[in-house]
Protein backbone atom coordinates (compact mmCIF):
# COMPACT_ATOMS: atom_id res chain seq x y z
CA UNK A 1 0.00 0.00 0.00
CA UNK A 2 1.30 3.41 -0.99
CA UNK A 3 1.29 6.09 1.69
CA UNK A 4 0.30 9.49 0.32
CA UNK A 5 1.74 12.87 1.27
CA UNK A 6 -1.63 13.86 2.72
CA UNK A 7 -1.58 10.81 4.98
CA UNK A 8 1.91 11.70 6.21
CA UNK A 9 0.84 15.27 6.86
CA UNK A 10 -2.26 14.06 8.72
CA UNK A 11 -0.15 11.68 10.82
CA UNK A 12 2.30 14.43 11.76
CA UNK A 13 -0.59 16.73 12.60
CA UNK A 14 -2.00 14.10 14.93
CA UNK A 15 1.44 13.38 16.46
CA UNK A 16 2.99 16.79 17.09
CA UNK A 17 5.69 15.22 19.27
CA UNK A 18 6.95 13.02 16.45
CA UNK A 19 10.15 15.00 15.84
CA UNK A 20 10.82 15.22 19.57
CA UNK A 21 10.83 11.46 19.64
CA UNK A 22 13.01 11.28 16.51
CA UNK A 23 15.51 14.20 16.82
CA UNK A 24 17.93 12.59 14.38
CA UNK A 25 15.38 13.06 11.59
CA UNK A 26 15.22 16.79 12.28
CA UNK A 27 18.96 17.05 11.67
CA UNK A 28 18.93 14.84 8.57
CA UNK A 29 15.86 16.15 6.75
CA UNK A 30 16.73 18.39 3.81
CA UNK A 31 14.36 20.96 2.29
CA UNK A 32 14.75 22.53 -1.16
CA UNK A 33 15.12 26.31 -1.48
CA UNK A 34 14.57 28.77 -4.32
CA UNK A 35 18.31 28.70 -5.01
CA UNK A 36 18.19 24.94 -5.52
CA UNK A 37 20.35 24.24 -2.46
CA UNK A 38 18.83 21.88 0.08
CA UNK A 39 18.95 22.94 3.73
CA UNK A 40 18.14 21.20 6.96
CA UNK A 41 14.77 21.57 8.66
CA UNK A 42 16.45 23.38 11.55
CA UNK A 43 18.07 25.90 9.21
CA UNK A 44 14.77 26.30 7.37
CA UNK A 45 13.02 27.14 10.64
CA UNK A 46 15.78 29.55 11.60
CA UNK A 47 15.43 31.35 8.27
CA UNK A 48 11.68 31.61 8.70
CA UNK A 49 12.13 32.93 12.22
CA UNK A 50 14.77 35.44 11.05
CA UNK A 51 12.48 36.64 8.24
CA UNK A 52 9.63 37.03 10.70
CA UNK A 53 11.79 39.03 13.10
CA UNK A 54 12.98 41.28 10.28
CA UNK A 55 9.36 41.86 9.22
CA UNK A 56 8.42 42.79 12.80
CA UNK A 57 11.38 45.18 12.96
CA UNK A 58 10.27 46.87 9.73
CA UNK A 59 6.72 47.20 11.05
CA UNK A 60 8.02 48.60 14.33
CA UNK A 61 10.22 51.13 12.51
CA UNK A 62 7.23 52.16 10.39
CA UNK A 63 5.05 52.68 13.48
CA UNK A 64 7.77 54.75 15.16
CA UNK A 65 8.19 56.92 12.05
CA UNK A 66 4.43 57.34 11.70
CA UNK A 67 4.19 58.38 15.36
CA UNK A 68 7.01 60.90 14.86
CA UNK A 69 5.33 62.40 11.78
CA UNK A 70 1.98 62.60 13.56
CA UNK A 71 3.62 64.29 16.53
CA UNK A 72 5.14 66.94 14.25
CA UNK A 73 1.81 67.44 12.46
CA UNK A 74 0.01 67.74 15.78
CA UNK A 75 2.37 70.47 17.01
CA UNK A 76 2.12 72.38 13.72
CA UNK A 77 -1.66 72.10 13.73
CA UNK A 78 -1.84 73.18 17.37
CA UNK A 79 0.31 76.24 16.65
CA UNK A 80 -1.79 77.10 13.60
CA UNK A 81 -5.10 76.78 15.44
CA UNK A 82 -3.91 78.92 18.36
CA UNK A 83 -2.73 81.60 15.93
CA UNK A 84 -6.07 81.47 14.12
CA UNK A 85 -7.88 82.05 17.40
CA UNK A 86 -5.68 85.08 18.05
CA UNK A 87 -6.43 86.68 14.66
CA UNK A 88 -8.23 90.01 15.13
CA UNK A 89 -9.19 90.67 11.51
CA UNK A 90 -8.84 89.32 7.98
CA UNK A 91 -5.41 90.90 7.59
CA UNK A 92 -4.20 88.98 10.65
CA UNK A 93 -5.80 85.86 9.22
CA UNK A 94 -3.91 86.19 5.94
CA UNK A 95 -0.62 86.49 7.84
CA UNK A 96 -1.41 83.37 9.88
CA UNK A 97 -2.28 81.42 6.75
CA UNK A 98 1.00 82.45 5.16
CA UNK A 99 3.30 81.88 8.15
CA UNK A 100 1.67 78.94 9.92
CA UNK A 101 0.02 77.08 7.05
CA UNK A 102 1.89 77.82 3.83
CA UNK A 103 5.36 78.04 5.38
CA UNK A 104 4.74 75.85 8.42
CA UNK A 105 3.39 72.93 6.41
CA UNK A 106 5.47 73.60 3.29
CA UNK A 107 2.47 74.18 1.05
CA UNK A 108 3.47 76.47 -1.85
CA UNK A 109 -0.03 77.68 -2.72
CA UNK A 110 -2.70 78.50 -0.14
CA UNK A 111 -5.96 80.24 -1.00
CA UNK A 112 -8.88 81.15 1.23
CA UNK A 113 -11.91 81.77 -0.97
CA UNK A 114 -14.75 83.47 0.90
CA UNK A 115 -18.29 83.95 -0.31
CA UNK A 116 -18.85 87.43 -1.74
CA UNK A 117 -22.05 87.71 0.30
CA UNK A 118 -19.76 88.83 3.14
CA UNK A 119 -18.30 91.76 1.17
CA UNK A 120 -14.76 90.43 1.35
CA UNK A 121 -12.13 92.91 0.07
CA UNK A 122 -10.30 91.70 -3.03
CA UNK A 123 -6.97 93.18 -1.93
CA UNK A 124 -6.13 90.75 0.87
CA UNK A 125 -3.09 88.47 0.67
CA UNK A 126 -4.10 84.80 0.16
CA UNK A 127 -7.77 85.68 0.66
CA UNK A 128 -10.12 86.36 -2.24
CA UNK A 129 -13.87 86.50 -2.80
CA UNK A 130 -15.76 83.81 -4.68
CA UNK A 131 -19.37 84.09 -5.83
CA UNK A 132 -21.97 82.79 -3.41
CA UNK A 133 -23.64 81.02 -6.36
CA UNK A 134 -20.55 78.89 -6.97
CA UNK A 135 -20.92 77.44 -3.45
CA UNK A 136 -24.63 76.73 -3.74
CA UNK A 137 -26.46 73.80 -5.29
CA UNK A 138 -25.62 73.63 -8.97
CA UNK A 139 -22.57 75.85 -8.53
CA UNK A 140 -18.99 75.01 -9.45
CA UNK A 141 -18.05 74.10 -5.87
CA UNK A 142 -21.38 72.68 -4.72
CA UNK A 143 -19.95 69.17 -4.38
CA UNK A 144 -17.04 70.37 -2.25
CA UNK A 145 -19.53 72.06 0.08
CA UNK A 146 -21.91 69.09 0.27
CA UNK A 147 -19.20 66.46 0.75
CA UNK A 148 -18.31 65.73 4.36
CA UNK A 149 -14.70 64.98 3.47
CA UNK A 150 -12.11 67.33 1.91
CA UNK A 151 -11.41 67.05 -1.79
CA UNK A 152 -8.01 65.36 -1.96
CA UNK A 153 -5.88 64.56 -5.00
CA UNK A 154 -5.91 65.96 -8.51
CA UNK A 155 -8.48 68.47 -9.82
CA UNK A 156 -9.86 69.21 -13.25
CA UNK A 157 -8.26 72.12 -15.08
CA UNK A 158 -11.35 74.29 -14.55
CA UNK A 159 -11.31 73.69 -10.80
CA UNK A 160 -7.57 74.36 -10.58
CA UNK A 161 -7.97 77.69 -12.37
CA UNK A 162 -10.97 78.67 -10.24
CA UNK A 163 -9.18 77.82 -7.01
CA UNK A 164 -5.60 78.81 -7.70
CA UNK A 165 -5.78 81.40 -10.49
CA UNK A 166 -2.36 82.19 -11.97
CA UNK A 167 -0.78 79.37 -9.98
CA UNK A 168 -3.07 76.72 -11.46
CA UNK A 169 -0.49 75.39 -13.91
CA UNK A 170 1.92 74.56 -11.08
CA UNK A 171 -0.58 72.52 -9.07
CA UNK A 172 -0.33 68.73 -9.39
CA UNK A 173 -2.16 67.75 -6.20
CA UNK A 174 -4.44 69.63 -3.84
CA UNK A 175 -6.73 69.57 -0.83
CA UNK A 176 -9.93 71.62 -0.74
CA UNK A 177 -11.89 72.08 2.47
CA UNK A 178 -15.40 73.50 2.68
CA UNK A 179 -15.80 75.99 5.53
CA UNK A 180 -19.29 75.40 6.84
CA UNK A 181 -20.62 76.18 10.31
CA UNK A 182 -24.25 77.11 10.17
CA UNK A 183 -23.44 79.14 7.04
CA UNK A 184 -21.25 78.35 4.06
CA UNK A 185 -18.32 80.74 4.36
CA UNK A 186 -16.17 79.48 1.52
CA UNK A 187 -13.28 77.15 0.76
CA UNK A 188 -9.70 76.64 1.86
CA UNK A 189 -7.61 75.42 -1.08
CA UNK A 190 -4.11 73.99 -0.67
CA UNK A 191 -1.99 73.31 -3.74
CA UNK A 192 1.29 71.50 -4.25
CA UNK A 193 3.49 70.81 -7.33
CA UNK A 194 4.21 67.26 -6.12
CA UNK A 195 1.48 64.92 -7.46
CA UNK A 196 1.94 62.63 -4.44
CA UNK A 197 1.76 65.29 -1.72
CA UNK A 198 -2.03 65.16 -1.45
CA UNK A 199 -3.52 61.74 -2.19
CA UNK A 200 -7.12 60.60 -2.09
CA UNK A 201 -6.36 57.75 0.33
CA UNK A 202 -4.57 59.85 2.94
CA UNK A 203 -5.91 60.56 6.42
CA UNK A 204 -7.68 63.93 6.72
CA UNK A 205 -7.76 64.30 10.52
CA UNK A 206 -5.45 67.33 10.68
CA UNK A 207 -7.07 68.94 7.64
CA UNK A 208 -10.46 68.51 9.31
CA UNK A 209 -9.20 70.24 12.47
CA UNK A 210 -7.87 73.17 10.44
CA UNK A 211 -11.12 73.52 8.53
CA UNK A 212 -13.20 73.39 11.71
CA UNK A 213 -11.04 76.04 13.38
CA UNK A 214 -11.32 78.36 10.38
CA UNK A 215 -15.08 77.93 10.16
CA UNK A 216 -15.33 78.73 13.87
CA UNK A 217 -13.41 82.03 13.74
CA UNK A 218 -14.67 83.33 10.38
CA UNK A 219 -18.03 84.67 11.66
CA UNK A 220 -16.21 86.97 14.10
CA UNK A 221 -13.67 88.18 11.54
CA UNK A 222 -16.22 88.68 8.78
CA UNK A 223 -18.46 90.63 11.13
CA UNK A 224 -15.55 93.03 11.79
CA UNK A 225 -14.94 93.38 8.05
CA UNK A 226 -18.40 94.83 7.40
Amino acid sequence: MTITADQIAEYLQDHLDFFEQHPKLVRELKLPTDSGVAISLIEFQLRKLRDHIQQLERENDHMIETARINSVLFEKTRSLVLSLLDARNLDDLSVVLDEKLANGFDIPVVRLLLSDQFNVPDSLFLIQPVTAESLQKGGQFAQAVSDKEPWIGRLTKDHRVALFGDNASTIESSATLALVRGHTYGLLALGHPDPTHFQSNQDTLFLDHIGEALAMILPRLLDKAK
